[in-house]
């Protein structure tokens, strides 16, 4: 049990003493959750802790700050709900996370004190570590599942786990865990790029926009894809070219990826269900090097979300 107490006393100095950068985008979130505790079976006297039917299940609040798409920490207050075993917990953690995808694992780090009514030792102070996974459903709205292991400091002789669930609302900012870890400025929009021909007559544009981290179109653009369809398909002699875009969640990388799997579904569409003939259409994938709106709005990003289909006829 030594042995485990360092290995915990080891992870949370590694992830709260480790520096942050200076160049970050935080932001403060809010969270509801719900842990199911297995406490050590030495706890109580003659009482399973540790089994699932007289294990304490606590409703937490949260209150956290996201440094940047590494690195959170937050405060945590439980109390138990179930009624099996009169339990708080009050927790200080560290996350660091990996990758930079909607979902991604983490690790965890931190203190805390634990309350049991009729307890050998009532109120525990703790080292904890674990791991876990986090989703964001939507710009602001993070979800987590994470497992927990807990020491006391104190003793050698107690052992506590953990398997909580949460919900995060991350207020102001962008939510840095899913965006790249040093915030861009915002760059002067640029007007849409129009593949030149010599001696241009006519210019026809579709703008399509999509939902976050997706690629798949709206039905409500139906009708403006038969109507540019039927100008390709009444003059055979032009040709189009789609423009994918993003917003700046995200690594530049996989921005790029995404703005091409939009240009080629708008492309695909035209091609499926059209009948437009494939090498009429090209495909160009911007990521998120041209919005035409503010990155640091929902509305902005949302305009930032879309494609670009330029079809040119020339004389």
């Amino acid at each position: 049990m030594k042995t485990s107490r360092a290995l915990l006393t080891s992870l949370v100095f590694a992830a709260l003493a480790s520096p942050v950068s200076a160049e970050t985008d935080g932001n403060i979130y809010l969270g509801v959750g719900f842990n199911a505790l297995a406490l050590d079976g030495d706890r109580i006297f003659d009482v399973p802790t540790s089994s699932p039917g007289h294990a304490p299940k606590t409703f937490n609040g949260i209150l956290g700050y996201q440094f940047n798409e590494m690195w959170a920490t937050d405060l945590t207050f439980g109390q138990d709900v179930s009624g099996d075993v009169s339990t708080d917990q009050f927790s200080l953690n560290g996350y660091r996370f990996f990758g930079s995808n909607n979902w991604k694992p983490f690790v965890s780090a931190g203190l805390s004190s634990l309350g049991v009514d009729e307890a050998i030792d009532d109120r525990t102070q703790q080292i904890q570590a674990g791991l876990g996974v986090s989703g964001m459903f939507t710009d602001s709205l993070e979800f987590r599942a994470n497992y927990q292991f807990y020491t006391a400091l104190s003793s050698d002789s107690e052992f506590d786990r953990s398997f909580g669930l949460s919900l995060n609302w991350h207020i102001g900012g962008k939510k840095t865990a899913m965006v790249a870890a040093v915030p861009k400025p915002t760059p002067e929009p640029e007007p849409e790029s129009v593949p030149m021909e010599e001696e241009v007559v006519d210019t026809y544009e579709l703008l399509v926009e999509f939902d976050f981290d997706k690629a798949e179109i709206r039905t409500a653009y139906e009708s403006e894809f038969k109507e540019i369809a039927q100008i390709l398909s009444d003059k055979p002699g032009i040709t189009m070219t789609i423009e994918g875009h993003t917003d700046w969640i995200g690594s530049e990388d996989y921005n790029v990826g995404l703005s091409e799997l939009r240009a080629d579904a708008v492309k695909n569409k035209f091609v499926n269900e059209y009948a437009i003939a494939a090498d009429r259409i090209d495909t160009v994938a911007y990521g998120e090097s041209r919005p035409i709106a503010d990155n640091n709005t929902e509305d902005g990003r949302q305009r930032n979300r879309r494609a670009i289909a330029i079809t040119l006829e020339s004389r």
